[in-house]
């Protein structure tokens, strides 16, 4: 928060010294005092936060259409909303604090994003996605007949086409990971926190977020591949 301003208001000066603890059971509490301590906790954390964000930029607007100043925006009013909830663990220490704090404002930005993430419809054209289902393994190959229909589609239609015959617990599943894939990476796996709110969500266990994960990529493989031309014995377009 700018000195000038800190120097003209009592309450001012006082919340520029509390911890994030304090501004944040202020903020809980409301009124005039709860507006002030939300703009000195947002002074302190915005700049950090979009930095994190802004290196997935062009992930975030091609996966869910979001930007990360808007993410930025949604995730401190989540947080004002929910500032009851924050604990700080009994921790003293400024530094420790500060740190903790940061990890509660991320925990809530990617549950945006993974809300976002789970709403979007666009996810079954992406690149992302489409490199995603490149890793899976080549299944073995229906009968010409289930395929003769979709022979002609493009392979951004028969993506979507076998991404809407999925389960809607693997496609949330794999929506979060699109947002999430690293090209070039051999080894995609999902953070441990997201692998826990997909788990939550879903109500099972990380391991078989992982496995449903692993299936689905599967079925979307074996399902992309039954549409193509090849497949009917028929040349490419």
């Amino acid at each position: 928060m700018p000195p000038e301003l800190v120097t003209l208001d009592p309450r001012l000066r006082r919340l520029a010294n509390a911890s994030e603890a304090e501004l944040l059971r202020a903020v809980a509490a409301g009124g005039g005092e709860g507006q002030t301590a939300q703009a000195e906790f947002y002074s302190r954390h915005v700049h950090y936060l979009y930095a994190v964000l802004v290196k997935q930029q062009h992930r975030l607007r091609r996966v869910v259409g979001i930007s990360a100043e808007d993410l930025v925006q949604d995730t401190f009013h989540r947080a004002f909303s929910r500032a009851h909830t924050f604990s700080a663990n009994a921790i003293d220490d400024p530094e420790h604090l500060r740190r903790r704090t940061r990890a509660w404002l991320g925990r809530i930005a990617q549950n945006l994003l993974i809300d976002a993430v789970r709403q979007s419809r666009e996810i079954s054209d992406s690149a992302s996605l489409e490199q995603l289902e490149a890793q899976a393994p080549p299944s073995s190959r229906p009968s010409p007949d289930s395929a003769r229909a979709t022979g002609d589609l493009r392979p951004s239609e028969r993506m979507t086409l076998a991404f809407q015959r999925l389960s809607e617990r693997e496609q949330d599943v794999l929506r979060v990971s699109a947002l999430y894939y690293r090209a070039g990476d051999d080894h995609q796996r999902l953070p441990n926190d997201v692998s826990q709110e997909l788990a939550r969500r879903w109500q099972t266990t990380n391991e078989n977020i992982r496995a449903i994960r692993s299936r689905a990529l599967k079925k979307l493989k074996s399902w992309v591949e039954e549409t193509r031309p090849e497949a009917q014995g028929a040349p490419s377009p």
